[in-house]
């Protein structure tokens, strides 16, 4: 069984309708109620925002993204292929710090947010297992 709580995430910055006005901005899933569909974010600043899977971006597994920037050198430009790289090296880490700068990466260059990232929505549909009961929360 995986949680969700306290996984990095990043919303969506094409996202048109956002009461909270965090498009682009990585925050920490913080709780999350799969039956109705909310996932609740927290960000650096204290606030909360309420989402939808598919407004949120997760970075793929980085034997996916490898696999991906493999399989893809030849579609893209030398700048997102390093970037791409970049990201999968932090990936490597697995902690706060590294994913965080994966993220950042990602979000600050549209191509390689296309190719690193999926949303969770995707996520969950292709990973069923993932199980979360419904008001778990994530205390910082």
């Amino acid at each position: 069984m995986q949680e969700l709580t306290g996984k990095l995430v990043a919303i969506n910055p094409s996202l048109t309708n956002d009461p909270a006005f965090r498009q682009g901005q990585i925050g920490i899933i913080a709780m999350a109620d799969l039956k109705s569909d909310t996932i609740s974010v927290g960000f650096a600043c204290g606030e909360m925002g309420k989402y939808s899977s598919d407004a949120i971006l997760i970075l793929k597994d980085k034997r996916e993204l490898y696999q991906d920037i493999m399989t893809g050198v030849k579609g893209m430009d030398s700048d997102t292929f390093k970037q791409l790289l970049d990201i999968n090296m932090k990936q490597e880490y697995s902690d706060y710090g590294h994913l965080s700068a994966a993220m950042k990466i990602a979000v600050e260059h549209p191509e390689a947010l296309k190719w690193s990232t999926v949303s969770l929505e995707d996520h969950l549909s292709v990973n069923p297992g993932i199980n979360v009961r419904q008001e778990t929360a994530f205390e910082r």
